[in-house]
């Protein structure tokens, strides 16, 4: 035969199946695009640059590496829907004298053009979006917009197109593989195949109630952030297979249970509910549970990263009381140990810098404070141990300082008398509430508790797997005194009391601008005030310094969230639609044997509308239930990433949730149109 009649024939299938063709070559578009974008991200040196950008190269490659995935699970499953679909017309064309490498021929020259079509489009989608993606980094990361976004590079826009090649070229071999084990009748006949009810699977049902368990009680009873970080994933894949298994066993188990119930099942309507809901699940179980899965992705993606962003302006400001803080040390030949600076000649470093740079300093504070960190066993705070003893129990870490301290920072004065403490809760990421509500012990001494305080001035814990307690004492002596007891007890390895000057800037707009240089100053008077030295330590640690930072990975990691949520999306609208049309395909057999033994119209379409809204929104509902539990340990780790309240996070998930069922419910009624029309 001539190549004309293969690709002729090809073109011609593709246009009469362009229900099942022409969504998965658009989601193969939008895989390309999102592949495209996200790989070209990971490696454009002129975000890198912008501020923020440090964190793109990680984050993206991360990036990479999902949607790889998703692209290959996405591509091989629209693949064997249309197998599925096209098993019957393959069987034709074998009865009508075409021997099985000339269907592969055609196969081939299908996969071709569709492949063709999705690759070339989805790298022009690639480019064109490009520029809009680079702009909202940019917005994200509150920089400076980079005129020229024309970045088409040959080393990535031929390995992406390439990459997604292979990916078309493995399904193509899955379909030669199957049509080669089947023969003409089995290709012919195995779409009016019959069915049998289905049967529970006692093995797969006990499996999925064993390990969806196992992973909620992973994320509820998790407690320590350090555990909740190593065993998310353990109950994330958990949680996975549970679904699976409970979408095929359990399912047919509950319908089985109600069938049993003869005052149920002889209800009115409830007859043909149930004996179609049973076939429902039984063919679409693997659908809909992979709907569920991918959900839960999207709504935890994009609730934890929009609670993350929306949270660091707050985070911030707890954690910066001033506009910068400097400590140094220094160490000569001869010494062992390093010498702080003193507050004079730390004085005299942020004057040079502030002369240098032109940046007038409004106010400066001479700050000290001991941090400490003690473990919680048994419900009871354990101070006293042996000099180099391990840290068991939970460690909880406190800050000390003293009240004259407290309002020279804050202005307040919360009024101690001798034997009293105010303290504040910093950072709880262990269950130890309720502990220091009243009174606490500090090497055989107990101090009230007389107030519980909104903030603490001193907070320099960025991401840590401790709580941490502020404590305001009445006097410089009690500092003192668990200063020496800790010497005594631990030796060498005591804390050390931390001195350091806080500022703040006349000019904070000028000083948003000039703070490097200002570092640069401070790390170059640092060797003037002290020259004879060996080695310095400087730490001048800011809160433009730090707002950069955290902008950096907060702004990316919401870029990705979007980006992955997006392309979850894709592969949630094609399963969706891609069930409908086996719904619908479906329901029109038993639409006409329902017409047969009596139903009217009426009624038969509004069993069959109760069936698929039930088996539509079966994921919905079911992710909602895994968001639920899965609230405690995701609330734990955003914690430890400086999630300032769990309320943030509870609210951009009820907002998610609710934008979501939104998009699904369009996305449903949309496709049921589809639906109707093969029906009818």
């Amino acid at each position: 035969m001539k190549s004309g009649f293969y690709l002729k024939t090809a073109r011609t299938n593709i246009l009469k199946n362009y229900r099942f063709y022409i969504p998965g070559m658009l989601t193969g578009m939008g895989l390309q695009a999102c592949f495209y974008i996200v790989l070209t991200l990971a490696t454009d040196e002129r975000i890198q640059e912008c501020k923020g950008g440090a964190y793109l190269p990680f984050f993206m490659g991360v990036g990479t590496f999902v949607i790889s995935v998703l692209s290959l699970i996405l591509i091989l499953y629209t693949n064997s829907f249309l197998m599925r679909r096209r098993k019957s017309e393959y069987g034709l064309y074998n009865v009508l004298g075409l021997e099985k490498k000339h269907i592969g021929k055609i196969m081939f020259c299908e996969s071709l053009i569709s492949s063709s079509v999705s690759v070339l489009s989805g790298l022009a989608l690639g480019i064109l979006f490009y520029k809009l993606c680079s702009l909202l980094i940019c917005r994200l990361l509150k920089s400076d917009i980079i005129l020229g976004f024309d970045y088409i590079k040959a080393e990535i826009l031929i390995p992406s197109g390439l990459f997604f090649c292979l990916l078309y070229f493995i399904a193509f071999l899955s379909n030669r593989l199957t049509l080669r084990k089947l023969n003409p009748s089995e290709l012919f006949l195995s779409a009016n195949a019959g069915e049998r009810e289905p049967r529970v699977k006692w093995p797969m049902f006990v499996a999925g109630i064993l390990t969806l368990g196992s992973g909620y009680c992973m994320a509820v009873f998790t407690k320590k952030p350090s555990a909740a970080i190593l065993l998310f994933m353990l109950a994330v894949i958990l949680v996975i297979i549970g679904t699976y298994f409970l979408f095929t066993s359990g399912s047919i188990f509950v319908l089985k249970c109600l069938k049993k119930n003869r005052r149920f099942y002889y209800g009115k309507n409830h007859i043909s509910l149930v004996s179609g809901l049973l076939f429902r699940m039984k063919q679409n179980a693997v659908g809909l549970s992979s709907i569920c899965i991918l959900a839960t992705g999207v709504l935890v993606m994009i609730s934890s990263t929009v609670s993350l962003y929306s949270g660091m302006q707050e985070t911030l400001a707890n954690t910066y009381n001033r506009d910068a803080y400097l400590a140094a040390s220094y160490k000569k030949e001869s010494d062992t140990v390093w010498t702080d600076f003193s507050y004079e000649e730390l004085s005299e470093v942020l004057g040079i810098a502030s002369e240098k740079t032109g940046l007038e300093l409004k106010e400066t504070l001479n700050c000290e404070y001991l941090t400490v960190a003690y473990p919680v066993i048994n419900g009871k705070l354990v101070t006293e141990g042996a000099a180099g003893a391990p840290l068991t129990g939970e460690p909880v870490a406190f800050y000390f300082i003293s009240e004259t301290m407290y309002e020279a920072m804050t202005g307040k004065r919360p009024g101690l008398k001798s034997g009293e403490v105010a303290m504040c809760p910093i950072t709880i990421l262990t269950d130890i509430a309720g502990i220091f509500d009243e009174e606490i012990t500090f090497y055989g001494r107990t101090y009230d508790v007389k107030t519980k305080l909104d903030s603490f001035p001193v907070n320099d814990t960025r991401i840590t797997v401790f709580s941490v307690y502020g404590v305001v004492m009445s006097d410089e002596d009690g500092i003192s005194d668990i200063y020496e007891k800790q010497k005594e007890t631990y030796g060498q390895d005591a804390s050390e009391m931390k001195k350091y000057i806080a500022c703040s800037f006349s000019d904070r707009g000028a000083a948003s601008e000039k703070w490097k240089q200002f570092s640069d100053e401070v790390s170059l008077a640092v060797e003037t005030v002290q020259s004879d030295v060996s080695a310095y330590w400087i730490n001048f640690d800011c809160y433009w310094r730090t707002a950069d930072d955290v902008l950096g990975m907060y702004g990316t990691l919401l870029f990705l969230g979007i980006i992955l949520g997006l392309v979850c999306m894709f592969a949630t609208v094609l399963i969706i639609y891609y069930k409908q049309i086996s719904e619908g395909y479906e329901d029109r057999k038993r639409w006409q044997i329902m017409k047969k033994v009596g139903m009217s119209s009426r009624e038969i379409e509004k069993t069959v509308r109760t069936q698929t809204r039930f088996v539509f929104f079966l994921p919905l509902v079911t992710a909602g239930v895994h968001i639920s539990f899965a609230f405690p340990i995701i609330n734990r780790m955003l914690h430890v990433l400086m999630l300032p309240k769990t309320s943030i996070y509870l609210i951009s998930t009820v907002i998610t949730f609710a934008a979501f069922a939104l998009i699904y419910a369009i996305i449903y009624s949309m496709t049921a149109k589809t639906y109707a029309k093969i029906v009818k």
